[in-house]
């Protein structure tokens, strides 16, 4: 490393600076009238008071002007009940005249240590696979997608409209907000999201919150993507309300069809989309990298526990993580699941991107290699919604 050079956490005095060095590097192509800014896709991570450039290891000058920026946010999820600390990496930019120096490399490594050293149980990240692949991170996770049109929808409603009222969430309404996160609050995998930020959260991504009504009652809402082409989270009060919510969604875009995100623990909205849907995807969610396997394991095997019947058995890895090795003991008797420390001989032995692969990824060499039973568990349902990512 330059000596000249700093390498570190940010200071919360250069935010603004790092913002606008970050919106230099990421949309300097964009065209002015549709022109992207850091603050106003993610409001809950880039204002001041969230401490952005904190929040990022940076390269700076002497001068104090940026090369290149990681940022490392700190996330608590809820999985089945169990605590998990996850940390999201994002923005990572280099300057324009300081690529192919090594400074992605060193500030990838520096926030990889740093989540090692700080407890966290898994960190996630959306790039490209194979750029993030040599920090250890592997494509992972479930998502479902619904396409919902208006042909589906002619044929389902026979030409009539929703019957539910659709609103747009106002920043201020705080009953509001309570009843949405009530809902949200309902899946066995979720992500903190403090009342204060609640609206910050729902409009990341420039996504747009919906509210539904039927009549005066609250019955549901939608988070609209920019595009407004697709819906990344919803849900509803009463499960009759999903034909009306898809119909009221697709009328509110405008568009000739509407793509549905959802979980795989979100089995009341499958019911409605599997069967009035046009086309189906599955596909994965974010590129995982994984410190903890015990705890991620456990309790992601018993949020896949809660929606579904696993197969009674019993598996002995050993893995070769990235903060330690980890010899364990899976087992499922009568959907109860167990996870622990393991010293006898394993049945399977995995690197730690084989082991990501293998129990986090939708389809892979390496869960083949697993019994009958430990195969039907896998691929744990890591699922984060789009609000909650970073």
């Amino acid at each position: 490393m330059d000596e000249k050079l700093y390498y570190g956490r940010g200071k919360d005095c250069d935010n603004k600076k790092l913002i606008a060095f970050l919106d230099e590097v990421f949309f300097i192509d964009d065209d002015e009238a549709t022109k992207r800014d850091f603050v106003s896709i993610l409001p809950k991570i880039y204002h001041d008071e969230y401490r952005p450039a904190y929040n990022n290891f940076v390269v700076q000058e002497e001068n104090g002007d940026f090369r290149a920026a990681v940022g490392n946010f700190y996330i608590d999820l809820d999985v089945c009940g169990e605590a998990v600390k996850a940390c999201c990496i994002g923005n990572v930019a280099v300057g324009i005249d300081f690529r192919s120096k090594g400074y992605m490399v060193d500030l990838m490594e520096m926030s990889v240590k740093d989540m090692a050293e700080n407890g966290a149980d898994l960190a996630y990240l959306g790039g490209q696979r194979q750029r993030y692949g040599y920090f250890g991170f592997e494509a992972s996770g479930v998502s479902y997608n619904f396409e919902f049109n208006k042909k589906t929808a002619k044929h389902i409603f026979g030409g009539r409209k929703s019957k539910l009222r659709v609103e747009k969430l106002k920043e201020n309404d705080l009953e509001t907000i309570a009843k949405i996160d009530e809902l949200y609050q309902k899946n066995v995998i979720k992500a903190s999201r403090p009342h204060k930020d609640y609206y910050r959260i729902v409009t990341s991504w420039r996504h747009t919150p919906y509210v539904a009504y039927d009549g005066d009652e609250f019955a549901g809402y939608f988070l609209m993507g920019y595009s407004y082409e697709w819906i990344s989270e919803c849900a509803v009060t009463k499960n009759e309300y999903y034909a009306d919510l898809a119909l009221a969604a697709l009328e509110t875009s405008g568009k000739d069809s509407v793509r549905f995100n959802a979980a795989p623990f979100d089995k009341e909205k499958h019911g409605f989309f599997t069967v009035n849907s046009e086309n189906i995807s599955v596909g994965g969610c974010e590129s995982l990298l994984v410190y903890n396997y015990e705890k991620v394991i456990r309790a992601y095997l018993k949020a896949k526990a809660s929606y579904t019947d696993l197969a009674d058995g019993e598996l002995t890895v050993l893995i070769h993580g990235k903060r330690a090795d980890e010899k364990l003991k899976i087992s499922v008797i009568n959907n109860e699941v167990n996870v622990e420390k393991f010293d006898g001989e394993p049945e399977i032995e995995f690197s730690h991107t084989q082991a990501t692969r293998a129990f986090l990824s939708n389809f892979t060499f390496e869960r083949e290699k697993l019994n009958g039973a430990a195969q039907q568990w896998f691929p744990l349902p890591a699922f984060i919604f789009s609000a909650d990512q970073m």
